[in-house]
Formats: C-alpha cells, sequence, structure tokens
C-alpha cells in the first residue's frame, strides 16, 4: 500500500519567537528567526520543501517554512525499501482516524498522515506513478488553463532524477524500457528501481497478459491503464527512500534567506481587507499578513495537506459561511467549497497464499535469512532489501474488469448528481454544478480503453489489493473548533474527517468487479505456477456471490491514504476555492500549494504529481499578477 504524500500543518506561539535559533539537523542552524519574512510556508512535506526550495533560489528573498513534526532519524524503519510496511516511529504519524463510515460498517478507519519533515513522503510506499494524460487533461477541462498533461509533464520532469538502473535481461523480462525523453535526469527527486525483483511478479504480468491486460514499457509516458513494474523513489546509487527532506531540504538548509523551524503548529493564517472598494462576488478582497505572530510581506502559502489546509482556511475565516458561523469566527471569504470534494482512493486487500514450495517471499525475511539480508544491504546495498512492499500493479479499465462496461456507465449515468454529495454544505449549488462536470467527466474516462478504473496492486507474498481509482464518492474535512488545539487536546481531535467511502454505491460496485477481477487473475497459467491457496473470505462460495463480496467490502475497507480536492482548483461557480495559479479566491496573496487542490483525484499514487504541481506553482510565484497563465 502506500501513505499518501501529504503535507503537515503547523504553528507558531509567542514562545517560538523568543528562541534565538532553530536546531537542524548535522550540526545546522538557522540564524535568529525575524518576526517578518516575504513569505511563509505553512507545512513542511512534499509541497512546502518544493516550494520554500524553489522560492528561496532568489537569494533576494526571505523565506520561512514552519513544520509540526520534527526530523526523522534515518532509522532503517524509515530508509530501507524492504522495511516499508512494517512500521515506523509512531511520532511520524499524526494518528489520525475518520468518522464513523456509515456506508460501510459504521466503523472509524485508521488514517496514515505524515507529521514529520518530509510530511507522508516518509512513509509512502515509494510507488512513483503520475497517472494517465487523460486524468490532467481532465483538470484543463474543468476550467484551468495551464494545467493540462502537456502543461505539466516539464514539472514531472524538473523534479525528477530518473535512473533506468536495470540489466538487459531483467529489462525484457518484467517490461522496463523507459521513454527517457519523458524523464528528468538532473532534478532533486531521485527516481529508478530496486536491485532485486521478486520472481512473483514476473507470474503477475504474466496473469495479466493471459487476460488481454497489455504491459507497459514505462507507465509515466501517459498511458497507464496496464500492468506494470512501477519506478519507486529511491536512490538508484544507495537504493534507501528518497523523500522530499533529502530531496528538496538537505541541501538548502545554508541558505541564509531560507528559515526552516520544526516542531511549530500553526492554527491560524491572519488575514486583513486589502481593497477599499468591493469585488463581487467576494465582497472586499483579503490579504493574508502572516501566521501568529510572523509576518509577511509578499505571501503565506499552505502546504499543510487536503486534510489540514481546509481546517486551517475555515477557523481562519475563508469557508463555507454555515460552518463559519458555527465556529464562532468572523467571516472573511464566504466560499463553499472549502473541506468539500474530498476524494481517496479506497482498497480492498484480497489473499492467495503463495504455496509453491521453495518460493522465496517476504515472509522469508525472518531470522538468519533476515540477518543475512541486513549484512548484503549494508555492504553491497543489493539483495531483497532492496525491494520495496509493492512494485508490481495494474490499472485494468473498466471494459477490462466488466463485460457489459456500457450498460454499468448508463446505470450510473441514472442518478442526479446531488443524490449522493454531503447533505447541507455539501449539497450548495456552486458544488452541485461542479461535481455535475466532474461526473460527466469521470463517465467520460471510464468509457475509455486505455484510462484506468481500478488499481490491482501485488505483493510477494498473495495479497492482491483491488483499489478504486475513480470514486464518485464525495466526503469533507471540517473544523470542530475555532481553537484548533482546544481543550489541550490534539489538533487532529478538532478535525472532522469522513471520506465517506462508498457513499455513492457505485465505487462499491467497481471494488467488486475489481475482486472478481482477482479471482480471474489467480485462476491464469502464469498465476496457477505461485499455487495461490484462497484465504477467507476469499473462498470460492465468497468470490461468486455478489452479496458476500459486498459485506466483505464494507468490513475491510480502508484508504490507500491519498486525499485530495477538499481546497479545489475550479471556477468559484463550480465549488474551487483556489484560482489556476492556486490563490485563494477572494484573496490576492493567499495559496494552496498540495492535493487539495486536485480538483479530480488523478488514477496514480500522488507523491509524483504533489511534485510536479509544486514545482509549477513555483515558476508563477516570478510572474507579475496579470501574466495569464
Amino acid at each position: 500500500m502506500d501513505f499518501s504524500a501529504c503535507l503537515a500543518i503547523i504553528l507558531v506561539s509567542a514562545f517560538f519567537l523568543s528562541v534565538h535559533a532553530i536546531p537542524l539537523p548535522c550540526g545546522n542552524a538557522t540564524e535568529s528567526l525575524y518576526s517578518m519574512y516575504d513569505y511563509i510556508i505553512v507545512g513542511g512535506g512534499v509541497a512546502g520543501l518544493v516550494v520554500g526550495n524553489r522560492l528561496s533560489e532568489n537569494s533576494s528573498v526571505t523565506v520561512l517554512v514552519l513544520e509540526a513534526g520534527e526530523f526523522d532519524n534515518s532509522e532503517e524503519r524509515v530508509t530501507v525499501p524492504g522495511f516499508v510496511g512494517q512500521g515506523y516511529n509512531p511520532a511520524y504519524d499524526w494518528n489520525i482516524t475518520t468518522a464513523p463510515q456509515q456506508f460501510l460498517d459504521n466503523n472509524s478507519r485508521f488514517y496514515c498522515q505524515g507529521h514529520v519533515v518530509g510530511g507522508s513522503s516518509i512513509l509512502n510506499g515509494l510507488v512513483t506513478t503520475r497517472g494517465s494524460s487523460a486524468d490532467y487533461d481532465a483538470w484543463a477541462t474543468l476550467g484551468n488553463p495551464g494545467w493540462s498533461w502537456r502543461d505539466l509533464l516539464p514539472y514531472f520532469i524538473k523534479s525528477e532524477n530518473f535512473t533506468a538502473n536495470i540489466g538487459p535481461d531483467t529489462a525484457s523480462a518484467l517490461h522496463i524500457q523507459p521513454e527517457i525523453s519523458k524523464h528528468g535526469l538532473s532534478g532533486p527527486l531521485q527516481v529508478g528501481y530496486p536491485r532485486f525483483f521478486y520472481n512473483q511478479s514476473r507470474n503477475f504480468l504474466q496473469g495479466l497478459s493471459e487476460l488481454d491486460i497489455p504491459i507497459l514499457d514505462d507507465p509515466n509516458a501517459g498511458v497507464s491503464a496496464r500492468g506494470m513494474i512501477a519506478p519507486s523513489s529511491i536512490s538508484a546509487g544507495n537504493q534507501s527512500r528518497m523523500d522530499s527532506r533529502r530531496a528538496y531540504l538537505d541541501g538548502v538548509l545554508n541558505r541564509p534567506n531560507l528559515h526552516f523551524a520544526s516542531g511549530q503548529t500553526v492554527t491560524r493564517i491572519l488575514i486583513r481587507t486589502a481593497s477599499n472598494h468591493p469585488v463581487p462576488p467576494f465582497g472586499y478582497i483579503k490579504r493574508a499578513y502572516g501566521v501568529e505572530n510572523v509576518t509577511c510581506t509578499r505571501e503565506v502559502v499552505l502546504a499543510a495537506g487536503a486534510i489540514f489546509s481546509p481546517a486551517l482556511l475555515q477557523v481562519s475565516g475563508i469557508g463555507p459561511a454555515p460552518i463559519l458561523r458555527e465556529l464562532n469566527v468572523t467571516m472573511q471569504v464566504d466560499l463553499p467549497g472549502v473541506g468539500q470534494n474530498l476524494q481517496d482512493h479506497a482498497m480492498v486487500g484480497a489473499f492467495y497464499d503463495y504455496t509453491i514450495p521453495g518460493l522465496f517471499s517476504t515472509r522469508n525475511l525472518t531470522g538468519d535469512v533476515l540477518q543475512s539480508a541486513q549484512e548484503e544491504y549494508r555492504t553491497n546495498r543489493t539483495g531483497p532489501l532492496t525491494a520495496p512492499l509493492i512494485s508490481a500493479v495494474a490499472f485494468p479499465s473498466l471494459r477490462s474488469l466488466v463485460s457489459n462496461w456500457s450498460s454499468v456507465i448508463e446505470t450510473f449515468n441514472s442518478t442526479t448528481p446531488e443524490q449522493y454529495l454531503p447533505p447541507g454544505t455539501g449539497r450548495h449549488p456552486h458544488l452541485v454544478a461542479g461535481f455535475t462536470q466532474q461526473r460527466s467527466l469521470l463517465l467520460q474516462l471510464l468509457s475509455r480503453y486505455d484510462v484506468g478504473a481500478l488499481e490491482i496492486l501485488a505483493d510477494s507474498i498473495g495479497t492482491l489489493t483491488a483499489a478504486i481509482q475513480r470514486p464518485f464518492s464525495r466526503g469533507s474535512v471540517r473544523a470542530l473548533s475555532a481553537d484548533l488545539l482546544a481543550n489541550n487536546t490534539t489538533l487532529t481531535s478538532n478535525i472532522r474527517l469522513d471520506p465517506r467511502y462508498c457513499a455513492n454505491p457505485t465505487d462499491c460496485s467497481i471494488l467488486l468487479a475489481g475482486l472478481r477481477f482477482n479471482t480471474r487473475l489467480v485462476n491464469t497459467t502464469g498465476m496457477q505456477q505461485l499455487l495461490p491457496s484462497p484465504s477467507p473470505p476469499w473462498d470460492a462460495a465468497t468470490s461468486q456471490n455478489d452479496t458476500a463480496l459486498i459485506e466483505v467490502i464494507h468490513r475491510n475497507l480502508v484508504t490507500e491514504f491519498h486525499p485530495c480536492g477538499t481546497t479545489a482548483m475550479l471556477p468559484f461557480e463550480l465549488g474551487g476555492v483556489v484560482d489556476p495559479r492556486l490563490v485563494v479566491y477572494g484573496t490576492n496573496n493567499l495559496r494552496v500549494v498540495d492535493a487539495g487542490i486536485m480538483p479530480i483525484i488523478p488514477a496514480a499514487h500522488l507523491q509524483a504529481a504533489v511534485y510536479a504541481v509544486a514545482e509549477k506553482v513555483s515558476f508563477y510565484f516570478s510572474l507579475p499578477k496579470d501574466i495569464p497563465v
């Protein structure tokens, strides 16, 4: 599984300003903190560190980055790809739980999000997929000029330092033949392949081919509705995790104009009126001038992630008017979309233990075998510990999942757009209008043979996880108190996260089709060579019973940790929160730069897209405000 590359939220307190220097790793320390900066960035995860790096390239401006978490200790549970999924320091996680999921089993879900410098890039599963060109062309179609695949590709390239570090025999067997022209060779983020692949990956690809699912030579060249071996965010040289901290921060901490402070949690953006004349429909335009006790002359950049950024906007007076009244905060801008349009990739694991004698898998990494693998990794940077939990994935189209795909589309199209939106503020006319256009695009995408509807993730022991990629359900995020640290509780206690999984039954229907697809997959010749043995509830009877499978989905559905959409880049009248420059509507200098701006979730792991979004918006900072994007 993959933990989304999302970003943490942070606060500056009066005590913070009394400190004369902020300690940083490796003996580095910032200079004394100023009371005023040109730019303040709230969040030191993927997007925040990219923007901080790029802004501070201009030595004439001062930049402050604030992060709630601390630096990780570079322990092997973080850095070694083979240990992904085997636990991490609890201090690196916000330990969020969702609201009870009423459309599943009324239970909450655990929701990992990075509470550490580097955000969720410290915790994720390393899988690096961009999605299809159609994903980003849909963003542009929704009223966002400059955000198509063609527009974003240069920034995918700019962020990446790609290495096709695969021998010819392995490359041929696993269909790894990258289009180098679509990759960056000198960016900060190293992307490559492990020096070890489990043999089960070949069986998986062979099984997909038997089901007429083509295998991609390069999953990041604009087409994704195929099977693939995905590259990873790892250093090709030392075969360790490459996260946003190591890619974008560690090498620039000595810049005198860049100050970084960890362990700081922002709870409010300071906002004042910037104009003397009202501008319909926003009233008087607002200007962000800082956070608690630190002011800025140019911009505040929210990079706190799709959960925390909208909550921070709400307690600062920007959001749906009914919520602001309930919070008893002064309304600065009535933006119905703040905290709405939440999307995520929900997933269900199916378990088919591979029982062929002599098969090597992650289950063998215990005792003396693990010790030997550790010695090999530490000495040579080779062996099974270079392999992440997941490399073999597929994004089958709806046409590949069900034979009656056209009638399925018609069934989906028969409901009214607002029927499954969150009640109350979630059905504001602007949000209904926005979702109507989103749904139309989703139906078009699902009709295509070259666009994935579902993801199948295959590990080495026989887990085939199905993850919905184009959800029709929409959830919400909202602050529960004007003081996000009220009653001496944690910040997450005062934020309600409700993904509303399967609120639209379309999503569970596609997951059902995915589980049926897994049954066909394990019965192919390629997969049968592994002697898969279904583990309950994946026995033959359950696998053929739709009612039983839906119950399994309701009990076992969890998140792929990819929240987005809660500060959507859409026209205001479609429920948008930010414009195509990612400036919050009704303000002239407050931007959001994280996964929350994604109007429709891509069929991909989100970290590559977040890097590209942050690289692209960093270019906008250098443009005069009247230059079109």
